[in-house]
């Protein structure tokens, strides 16, 4: 559906925290803390409710909602049934595969990543044991221990890149022979390394993971307070944020801005970094060419604004976002239980 460009609208969710509203359409749905969005080949939206322990689906056609994961109870089983039976933790993100429906979920508390495939509708794990470590390069993911995955991006290349927050390091399974390795992060928790191998530097809070056009990772650092980036060369380097936490900057170079514990970011058509800037209640933009930062949403607390301008929206600490083929950017409001979408 057409969205006006600049101006912000909810397109999921009443507001409310709870659960109701599958089967209606998405706006009259309840929702629990939405985390992540993402979008499969059709540009159907699937999101992930964080504290329902569910993953959702709207239809773009209908605008109809259903639950395609979870079952609103927090655990760990199901894996081989149906995944609207099964039970998750948090799960904080998730990615669909563009070329064949599944859907990649990251369940945080479990320490796990999960897919339900398209064609069954079957869940399984695909990474991580269920108990908490770091171990299991060059073997079966299913077979490693991850300490706290949060994030998760489809390289385009059979492999699905996994940031570990606590384990200060992006790992990838090879969704062909699932055997996982890190990528990035020698595990240290702290900012340094520009200028080295990213296998030899160190992350502080491994947020979030995504890759531009070109291959470039970039890594929303939450404790950070920026983005790291990892060439296509595999050296590591620092592209904003100065290491201070705060809201100035915008206008200038990302590099010496502050943020707010940025906790998603994803890269539009252009190469521009979308970077959730959540305890600022912001949506930010760096410039893939200049490498100047924008606030394009939200940069205050609060949950009005609908139907105006993006920029003088309040937003209550966003933790995700997607953006459709059309470029609109969505952003799971999380304390505000809606998502909401920025037109283009």
């Amino acid at each position: 559906m057409p969205f006006e460009a600049g101006k912000i609208s909810t397109y999921v969710g009443t507001g409310e925290g709870g659960h109701a509203g599958d089967g209606g359409q998405a706006g009259d749905a309840v929702c629990n803390e939405p985390f992540m969005c993402d979008f499969d080949s059709a540009g159907n939206l699937f999101y992930t409710e964080a504290k329902n322990h569910i993953v959702r689906r709207v239809d773009k056609a209908s605008g109809i909602v259903t639950t395609v994961a979870g079952n609103c109870e927090s655990g760990y089983s199901g894996d081989g049934g149906s995944a609207i039976q099964a039970t998750m933790h948090e799960p904080y993100s998730l990615q669909v595969d563009q070329n064949n429906g599944d859907i990649y979920i990251v369940d945080r508390l479990n320490a796990v990543v999960r897919k339900v495939d398209a064609t069954s509708g079957i869940i399984t794990t695909v990474a991580g044991t269920g108990e908490v470590g770091y171990s299991g390069d060059g073997g079966p993911g299913n077979q490693a221990m991850f300490r706290e995955p949060n994030d998760c991006f489809l390289d385009g290349k059979g492999g699905l890149l996994i940031a570990d927050i606590q384990d200060q390091r992006i790992r990838r399974l090879d969704l062909a022979t699932g055997i996982v390795t890190t990528v990035a992060g020698n595990g240290e928790k702290e900012r340094t390394g520009d200028g080295k191998p990213a296998l030899e530097a160190s992350f502080l809070g491994a947020r979030a993971v995504c890759l531009d056009s070109k291959g470039n990772m970039y890594v929303a650092e939450r404790e950070g307070n920026g983005v790291r980036k990892v060439d296509t060369n595999g050296l590591m380097s620092t592209i904003a944020g100065n290491g201070e936490r705060g809201y100035e900057g915008d206008g200038g170079p990302a590099l010496t801005a502050t943020w707010g514990s940025p906790k998603a970011l994803r890269c539009d058509a252009q190469d521009n970094i979308i970077v959730v800037d959540t305890e600022n209640h912001a949506i930010r933009r760096i410039d893939a060419v200049t490498g100047v930062v924008t606030t394009i949403a939200g940069g205050r607390l609060g949950g009005e604004g609908d139907g105006g301008a993006a920029t003088d929206a309040a937003m209550d600490r966003p933790h995700g976002c997607g953006i459709d083929t059309d470029g609109n950017i969505y952003i799971a409001d999380s304390n505000n239980h809606r998502v909401r979408v920025v037109g283009v």
